[in-house]
């Protein structure tokens, strides 16, 4: 029940529908997915959206934009990460 005044968070409301309606199974396994994740035979694009989804089970590892970019450009092909260290 909701206290008089106290205005629900986003991060509050995720947090108790997936305590509800998603197994603890099922996170751990996503979680895992998105911490083996690699780019592998994915095109720059299906890497980014398989990260973005992925990325929504395991908010602790992307918990801000420099992690999150960290994150997503250590999995990038190797030859891709080349270009983009010399790059920026």
């Amino acid at each position: 029940m909701q206290q008089q005044g106290h205005v629900i968070t986003w991060e509050e409301l995720r947090t108790a529908f997936r305590a509800h309606y998603i197994p603890a199974s099922l996170m751990e396994q996503k979680q895992r997915e998105f911490r083996e994740l690699k780019q592998g035979n994915r095109t720059v694009m299906q890497y980014v959206q398989t990260f973005i989804q992925l990325s929504q089970y395991s908010p602790r590892d992307v918990a801000d934009d420099p992690s999150r970019a960290a994150r997503l450009l250590q999995d990038f092909d190797p030859t891709l990460q080349t270009h983009l260290g010399r790059r920026y």
